[in-house]
C-alpha cells in the first residue's frame, strides 16, 4: 500500500522543469556508466560520437579459432555444416518467402488513406519491388539470425528516375563493422582505421538485428551456441571415418622371412597398399600374432551415429525451438499427430517474431528513406508489413452462409464476390418452356390416347 505523504516524507525540493526533462529524455545506465568496461577507447565529461567503440563480449569469437579461421569468418564455416546450412537456411527462408505489401499512412480516424499517402506507399513498393529480387535481400539480412545482426549497403539511383530510387542493396560481412561506444553508429573497418573503424554516411547502411539486450550493438548470435556442438561433430566425424577405415573390412597382411632386407619389407607393403587403400601391416614369418578383431562393428558404428544425430538436434533445438523434429522423430523418424501440431505452432510463433523484427526494422530505415528523398511535407510514412494472416477456410465460410441463406437472412453480393473470389449474379427464376410443337401434332394424331402431364407442369 501506498505511503501517504506528510511533512516528514515529502521531497525537500522538487526538480526543475528543465532538470527533470533533461533526465527523463536521456539514458541513464549507459556502457559509459557500467562498472564493467563495454568500451574501447578515451570518453572525456561530454561523450562523444568517435570516442570509442563496443567491446563484442562474443566468448567463441575472442578466444575460439579452427585452424586458420576465426571471429566472424568462423561463423561462416560453422554455417557451411550441412545440417546447419539446411535448418538455417529454412528459418531464412520462413521470412524471405512471406507475401509482403507497403500500407499508406492513415490518419487518426481515417478508414481510407488519402490519395496522396496512398501514391507515396505506391512509389515506395515500386522502388523496393525494381532492386532485383527482393526476398533475396530480406534473405541476407537475416543472417542476423545467425550471426546477431547483418548489415547491407545501399546504391542509390538519381540518374534513371523518377525521383531517388535504388539501384542495388548490397549484403556486407559483419567483420568490417564496429560500432560507436557513444551513439551506437555504424563504423566501417578499412584500410585507413582496420580496428576503430571510419565513420559512415547516414541513411546509406541498413543494420538488421537479433538482440534482447540493448548494450550488445552485435545482437545475439545463435552460431555461438551452435559452435560447440559443432566442433564436436566434426571431432567425431574424424574418428567415425578412422573406425569405418579399420573395422569395415579384413585388413591385408604380406608375409615375409624376418631377416627380410629392408627393400623385401617395402616391396611388401606396397603390395599390402595396393591391396587395399587404408590400414595394413607386414608380419614376420617366426612371429605369431593374435588380432583382436571389431566384432561389434556395427554397434559401434552406431554410437558415433547416435552421437551425430544427438548434435544435429541441439542445434536444431537452437535455431527452430522444434519439439517433433528434435525430439519425438530422433530416434525413430516418426511422431504423433498432437506432437506435429505442437511442433507446427513452435515454428509458427518463432515466424511470426522474427518477421515483425524485420518489418520493423525497415520500417525504421529503408521506408522513411525513401520516403523523405522524395516527397515533402509528408504526414507519415508508409508501412511495410507481411501477409501474416491465416488463409480463410472457404468451406467452413460457404456453410455459414447456406446455412444463414437457409435460415432467411440475405447477404451483400459484392462481399461475397470478393470473399469467396468469384463474380456472383443473383439467380433468375426458372421459366417454363412452352409445349412442344411437335407434342400437339402427335395429340391431333392420336385424340383417344390418354394424357401424361409431365411433373414440370404439374408442378
Amino acid at each position: 500500500m501506498a505511503k501517504r505523504r506528510s511533512p516528514d516524507n515529502q521531497p525537500a525540493k522538487l526538480p526543475e522543469y528543465g532538470e527533470l526533462v533533461s533526465i527523463m529524455q536521456s539514458e541513464t545506465a549507459t556502457i559509459l556508466s557500467d562498472y564493467v568496461r563495454q568500451y574501447v577507447g578515451i570518453v572525456g565529461g561530454t561523450p562523444e560520437p568517435g570516442q570509442g567503440i563496443f567491446i563484442n563480449w562474443d566468448r567463441v569469437l575472442t578466444t575460439q579459432s579452427y585452424k586458420e579461421l576465426a571471429w566472424f569468418d568462423l561463423y561462416q564455416e560453422v554455417e557451411r555444416d550441412p545440417h546447419v546450412l539446411a535448418v538455417m537456411g529454412s528459418a531464412k527462408i520462413n521470412i524471405a518467402g512471406i507475401p509482403w505489401d507497403m500500407s499508406a499512412y492513415l490518419k487518426p480516424g481515417e478508414k481510407k488513406p488519402s490519395l496522396r499517402n496512398q501514391a507515396i506507399a505506391d512509389f515506395v513498393k515500386r522502388v523496393l519491388t525494381d532492386t532485383g529480387y527482393f526476398p533475396q535481400h530480406i534473405y541476407n539480412l537475416m543472417g542476423a539470425l545467425g550471426k546477431g545482426f547483418a548489415v547491407s549497403e545501399i546504391v542509390y539511383d538519381t540518374v534513371t528516375g523518377p525521383g531517388v530510387r535504388i539501384k542495388q542493396i548490397l549484403n556486407r560481412p559483419q567483420r568490417r563493422f564496429q560500432f560507436d561506444a557513444v551513439d551506437r553508429s555504424l563504423k566501417l573497418r578499412d584500410i585507413k582505421n582496420p580496428y576503430y573503424g571510419t565513420p559512415l554516411p547516414d541513411k546509406k547502411f541498413v543494420v538488421h538485428r537479433v538482440s534482447a539486450e540493448w548494450d550488445n550493438p552485435f545482437g545475439d548470435a545463435i552460431d555461438q551456441s551452435l559452435y560447440w556442438m559443432w566442433l564436436f561433430k566434426k571431432t567425431v566425424w574424424k574418428y567415425w571415418m578412422m573406425h569405418l577405415n579399420v573395422a569395415s573390412s579384413s585388413i591385408p597382411l604380406v608375409q615375409h622371412p624376418a631377416k627380410a632386407p629392408p627393400e623385401m619389407k617395402t616391396e611388401a607393403l606396397d603390395i599390402a597398399k595396393m591391396i587395399r587403400q587404408g590400414a595394413y601391416g607386414r608380419l614376420p614369418d617366426n612371429f605369431k600374432i593374435i588380432w583382436a578383431e571389431a566384432a561389434n562393428g556395427p554397434q559401434n558404428a552406431e554410437t558415433y551415429n547416435n552421437f551425430i544425430r544427438t548434435v544435429n538436434d541441439e542445434m536444431s533445438k537452437a535455431i527452430n525451438g522444434q519439439t517433433l523434429t528434435t525430439e519425438a522423430s530422433s530416434g525413430t523418424g516418426t511422431g504423433t499427430q498432437a506432437l506435429g501440431n505442437v511442433h507446427q505452432g513452435t515454428q509458427t510463433a518463432r515466424d511470426v517474431y522474427r518477421a515483425h523484427g524485420f518489418e520493423a526494422t525497415l520500417n525504421a530505415t529503408v521506408i522513411p528513406w525513401i520516403t523523405d528523398f522524395n516527397f515533402a511535407n509528408v504526414e507519415g510514412y508508409p508501412r511495410f508489413r507481411f501477409d501474416l494472416e491465416d488463409p480463410e477456410d472457404l468451406v467452413r465460410e460457404a456453410t455459414i452462409v447456406k446455412m444463414l441463406s437457409d435460415a432467411g437472412y440475405d447477404f451483400d453480393q459484392e462481399e461475397l464476390s470478393e470473399k469467396f473470389n468469384y463474380t456472383l449474379t443473383k439467380k433468375e427464376p426458372l421459366k417454363l418452356n412452352p409445349a412442344n410443337p411437335i407434342d400437339k401434332k402427335l395429340d391431333k394424331l392420336n385424340p383417344d390416347e390418354p394424357k401424361e402431364k409431365d411433373d414440370e407442369e404439374e408442378k
